[in-house]
């Protein structure tokens, strides 16, 4: 899909090249990556936080590392969520902008 936007001036004008089959993989992956995090991560870390041999036990001062490690998931759950929504936004402003691509895109998707 080419699509050209004419600029500030009236004699400048940007092409912008989108590939729906592209878009949409980027948006699938990063939802494969979300659902993943979710539902094996933080579970799999939450039980791992709340055994004795890490929280009391004698590996207390060695794993101290993992408070951090934790937040290093859990922020990257959210840059990736961020960046799903940063996807979403860019194909809804492309449905807003043509149709036609929109439905390429829907169609790609199942929707």
């Amino acid at each position: 899909m080419r699509r050209e936007i004419e600029g500030e001036s009236a004699s400048s004008s940007l092409l912008i090249h989108v590939n729906p089959d592209e878009m949409t993989a980027i948006y699938k992956a990063l939802q494969q990556i979300i659902t993943e995090l979710e539902t094996n991560a933080a579970p799999a870390i939450k039980k791992l936080c709340n055994i004795h041999y890490y929280t009391e036990g004698k590996a207390m001062k060695t794993m101290e590392v993992y408070p951090k490690a934790n937040q290093k998931v859990g922020d990257l759950y959210s840059h990736y969520t961020r960046a799903a929504s940063l996807v979403t936004e860019i194909l809804n402003t492309m449905m807003e902008l043509d149709n036609d691509i929109a439905e390429q895109i829907m169609a790609k998707l199942g929707v």
